[in-house]
C-alpha cells in the first residue's frame, strides 16, 4: 500500500521519543504516497512534532525518510527481491525470527500483514523481530478495503495481541480517507462504544495506524478472546491505554441520528440482564 502521510507523522513522533535508532525493518519496500515537501510542511506545523530535532532533510525514498528520522540502518523484508528487499523471507513461516537471527529498533508494516494468510504466525514473528524497547508500527486496512487483501484489521486485534505479547500501546488511530482526510482515535472497541452506524458514517474507508513499544518478552501463545470480552468476563472495565493520539485534519461531528443511536449496544441494561439470566449470550 505504501507509506501515507499520517504513518510518516506517527513514525516521526515515535522517533523523537526513541533514544536508540540504529536499525529499522520495513515489511516490503514502501512507496511514499506524499512528497518530502508535503511531509516537511506537516512536520513543521504540527504542535507535537515541530520542536523535534529531526525531519529537516529532503528525501525521495522510504530509506531516505528513515535516515531523515535518524535511523542508521534500514532493511526491507519481502517474499522476493523484485522491489529491492535485502531480506528475502516468508512471513507465513513460524521459524522466521530464528532464521533472521537479529532484532530491530523499529519494525514498520505499511500494508503487508493483510496479504499474509497466516496472520497470527506473522504477528508472532513481528513481535520477536523487535528488541525490548523497540517499536512495532502497523498501517493496515481496517474498513472499506474489501478484497484488497485477505484481511481487514480491527483495532481490537492489535490491542489484544500486543498487550499479551509484552508491549505497551503507544497509539491506536484510524486515518480516514475523505474529501478532507482526518484521524480519529481508536483506543476502545468502537463497535461496542459507538455502534455500527457510527463506524459506517465516520470511518467508511480507513487505515488503522497502530504502534506499540516492547517492554518485555510476553506470551505469544493462543488468544482465547478479544480484549473487550476478556474485560467483561473479568467483570472489569476496558481501559484506554494508548500513550498518544496524533491529530490530523478536522474530525467531523456525527449526525444527530447516529449520535443518538450510538449508545444502543450499551443502553438496554434490563434486556441484557434478562438475556444473561436466561443463558443467552448477546452478540
Amino acid at each position: 500500500m505504501g507509506m501515507l502521510i499520517y504513518d510518516a507523522l506517527v513514525l516521526s513522533r515515535i522517533a523523537q521519543e526513541t533514544a536508540e535508532k540504529k536499525s529499522c525493518l520495513t515489511l516490503g519496500v514502501p512507496t511514499l504516497n506524499f512528497s518530502d515537501e508535503h511531509f516537511l510542511h506537516h512536520w513543521s506545523t504540527h504542535p507535537d512534532l515541530r520542536d523535534a530535532n529531526i525531519g529537516k532533510q529532503p528525501f525521495d525514498t522510504a530509506a531516505g525518510f528513515f535516515h531523515n528520522l535518524g535511523f542508521d540502518n534500514i532493511s526491507a523484508l519481502d517474499i522476493s527481491d523484485y522491489e529491492g528487499a535485502d531480506i528475502i523471507a516468508d512471513l507465513n513461516d513460524p521459524d522466521l525470527p530464528k532464521k533472521i537471527g537479529r532484532q530491530f529498533d523499529v519494525v514498520y508494516d505499511s500494508g503487508t500483514l493483510e496479504h499474509i494468510f497466516d496472520a497470527p504466525s506473522a504477528m508472532r514473528s513481528i513481535a520477536q523481530l523487535v528488541r525490548i524497547g523497540g517499536v512495532v508500527v502497523h498501517a493496515t486496512p481496517s474498513n472499506g478495503f474489501l478484497d484488497h487483501g485477505f484481511w481487514q484489521i480491527s483495532p481490537d486485534l492489535y490491542r489484544t495481541f500486543y498487550k499479551k505479547a509484552g508491549f505497551e500501546v503507544l497509539t491506536s488511530s484510524l486515518f480516514v480517507f475523505a474529501e478532507s482526510p482526518y484521524a480519529m482515535p481508536a483506543e476502545q472497541n468502537l463497535y461496542r462504544t459507538h455502534g455500527r452506524k457510527y463506524i459506517t458514517e465516520m470511518a467508511p474507508e480507513a487505515i488503522l495506524v497502530f504502534a506499540a513499544r516492547k517492554t518485555h518478552d510476553g506470551n505469544l501463545g493462543p488468544i482465547s478472546m478479544q480484549e473487550y470480552y476478556s474485560h467483561m468476563h473479568a467483570d472489569d472495565s476496558v481501559e484506554t491505554a494508548a500513550r498518544f493520539f496524533l491529530k490530523f485534519g478536522e474530525m467531523p461531528e456525527p449526525n444527530r441520528t447516529i449520535a443518538k443511536s450510538a449508545g444502543t449496544p450499551r443502553s438496554n441494561d434490563a434486556i441484557s440482564a434478562l438475556l444473561s439470566r436466561l443463558g443467552v449470550r448477546k452478540r
